[in-house]
């Protein structure tokens, strides 16, 4: 007959902790039911077990080394391991051991242990927590801040981050001690704004966001935004956590921005306002200029000396009024960024002779011998064709301005690694050093405005930037008494397709008959083109007030040519031009815009919808008759009586 258990075995067996007896020998002697159950093992498997067998290989060396100790002094021993159990996986228990020395000199060990896998977990979260918060309050660019309001405006701050040393130039310690270390660093009247935000937060435990200037660690002025949100501490208590970040760029870009928008909106006014300038000057201007080369030229009426003299003076003068209102808008538009450029490789040969013919006159009135290379058609630059002739047609001018009768006007082209070399030399008056010096300051006419010679000081200016938005050079040699070379370099084009245009003195083929439609709203412009096109008595012209008039008038019976003036009453001459477009009968009509409006962007646009020409008002009346004799097949005597 067995015994009842003893009530300390009764007591080991059923005790709330995991315990187990361990031999002098380190080996398991007993264990109750929880601790079989915590290390997942049958008691018939424990029972003999080395201790240390169960232990994690990374504890073992410990556990030997803390059981040994213990076997030598009796002391108790603690320590934590890991278990490798077949029923739980790896866990984490605390083990208490203390030392007994049995009567016949043996050792045992009573044991309990702990399972603290989850309080594990939570230290190494917790572990990892800390790094991550310690890693961004020293390197996260900015200040993180937790403030607790107070009886005083200052309030306390119970933590700030290591940003606070570059942001206010004071160290942490400083900061928890007073605010008032980090307010004394802020402008005056942005702490006032920012105690306002800051307390009507607090008051409605709402976000805070608030901008002000701080005066840094290095002594600089920065822009600083401070962020907050209400929270509470372990005690219930309400706190701001916040962050305050360095802005000072971003308020910067904001500010450029502005700049920027501003100085688009400025631009893009100024570009209006040279457009209608532009329409404004010079539709007068093709009144005086086009019926003065019309008294000039009608042979029906051949003018006395003295009225051709007077009507030369009148021509001229009207000229000269448009090369400034030219020259002053061209310099606006480029000053402002606003100058398209179609840049393509072009036959420098073509836009030499074109500038040539323009000026050819100029230059038999001065008796200036002006000599221009025959160039082979490879030779080819990359520009602005438009703009290109302008830069040659200026150099010219003043070349032949400049001179004296008997002299001379040469052009010299070359090629030169990749770039294209284009000389106009002269053996006027040539310039001093000082005169150089002040070339290209704007209206600066050097003395030449006490010769006499017209001018407005500001051609080459334009020449000069012009040269550069077709990514070349302009290069200036000039001796006083000696004459000038201006050298336009250029970059080489490999290729270059012939020119749809013919050069301005080309062969015209005879007339034949034809109707042209022209779309005007101005009545004196109406009359003086009806004049001019009435020395082509073959032409039959009709005209339209306005742009469905025109419509109307060419969808009836389309004509031969459609003459557009491009600000018409009720329509532009490209709304005009879009309806013509969506109807097949008038889509390929030859179109000719007549126009006041000079700026380059509507002669680009014109071309890339396909008109044949672009001519702008004033009229220059024998470049009329000759774009339409191209164009039409005409000719006829266009020389003065």
């Amino acid at each position: 007959m067995s015994l009842p258990p003893s009530p300390y075995q009764t007591a080991f067996d059923l005790s709330p902790a995991a315990q187990v007896i361990m031999d002098h020998r380190g080996c398991i002697d007993d264990a109750n039911q929880l601790a079989c159950t915590s290390l997942g093992y049958p008691r018939v498997t424990l029972l003999g077990q080395r201790l240390a067998d169960l232990v994690h290989a990374d504890e073992q060396p410990v556990l030997f080394d803390v059981i040994e100790h213990s076997a030598r002094t009796l002391a108790p021993f603690e320590m934590d391991c890991r278990v490798q159990s077949p029923v739980h996986g790896l866990r984490w228990f605390a083990v208490q051991a203390r030392a007994h020395q049995l009567e016949d000199g043996r050792l045992r060990w009573f044991c309990v242990f702990n399972d603290i896998t989850d309080r594990k977990r939570h230290a190494a979260w917790l572990h990892e927590r800390n790094g991550l918060l310690t890693a961004l309050s020293h390197n996260l660019p900015g200040m993180i801040y937790v403030f607790r309001a107070g009886p005083d405006v200052a309030g306390h701050l119970d933590f700030v981050s290591e940003g606070v040393r570059e942001m206010f130039g004071a160290t942490p310690e400083q900061a928890l001690a007073s605010p008032w270390v980090l307010y004394d660093r802020v402008m005056p009247e942005d702490l006032a704004l920012f105690f306002q935000a800051r307390d009507e937060a607090i008051s409605g435990s709402v976000r805070l966001h608030s901008e002000f200037r701080v005066l840094n660690a290095q002594g600089e002025w920065r822009w600083c935004a401070a962020d907050s949100i209400s929270g509470f501490d372990a005690d219930g208590q309400e706190v701001r956590c916040g962050y305050i970040a360095d802005i000072t760029e971003h308020k910067l870009y904001q500010e450029a921005c502005v700049a920027a928008e501003t100085a688009q909106r400025a631009s893009q006014a100024k570009s209006e306002f040279l457009s209608r300038m532009s329409h404004e000057l010079r539709t007068p201007l093709n009144a005086v200029i086009g019926f003065a080369q019309l008294l000039r030229m009608d042979p029906q009426s051949p003018l006395q000396d003295d009225q051709l003299r007077k009507v030369r003076l009148i021509e001229r003068a009207g000229g000269h009024l448009l090369a400034v209102i030219s020259d002053v808008l061209d310099l606006s538009r480029i000053e402002a960024g606003d100058l398209p450029m179609s840049q393509e490789p072009l036959q420098l040969e073509t836009v030499l002779q074109d500038a040539v013919s323009m000026v050819g006159e100029a230059a038999d009135q001065a008796q200036v011998a002006l000599s221009v290379p025959s160039l082979p058609l490879e030779v080819a630059v990359h520009a602005d064709r438009v703009r290109l002739r302008q830069v040659l047609v200026n150099l010219l001018s003043n070349a032949i301005k400049y001179n004296h009768p008997g002299g001379f006007v040469r052009v010299h082209v070359w090629h030169e690694e990749g770039w294209v070399h284009c000389s106009v030399s002269d053996d006027g008056a040539g310039m001093t050093p000082e005169q150089q010096a002040q070339l290209f300051e704007p209206f600066n006419r050097l003395g030449a405005e006490q010769t006499g010679i017209d001018g407005t000081g500001i051609g080459l200016v334009i020449v000069q930037r012009l040269v550069a938005l077709m990514n070349g050079r302009l290069i200036v040699q000039s001796q006083r008494g000696v004459g000038s070379v201006f050298t336009v370099i250029l970059p080489a084009a490999e290729a270059a397709e012939s020119s749809s245009f013919a050069a301005l003195d080309e062969e015209i083929v005879p007339s034949s008959e034809a109707t042209i439609v022209y779309a005007e709203d101005n009545e004196v412009n109406v009359q003086l083109v009806s004049q001019i096109l009435a020395l082509r008595p073959s032409w039959r012209l009709k005209v339209a007030c306005n742009g469905q008039e025109a419509l109307a008038l060419i969808q009836a019976d389309p004509p031969d040519l459609l003459l557009l003036d491009m600000h018409l009453g009720d329509m532009t001459g490209f709304e005009l031009d879009d309806a013509l477009q969506a109807n097949p009968r008038t889509r390929d009509l030859l179109r000719v815009a007549l126009s006041a409006d000079a700026m380059p962007d509507r002669v680009h646009a014109a071309r890339a919808r396909g008109f044949s020409a672009y001519l702008t008002k004033p009229l220059d009346v024998v470049a009329l008759l000759r774009c339409l004799d191209e164009l039409l097949g005409g000719g006829g005597d266009l020389s003065p009586s």
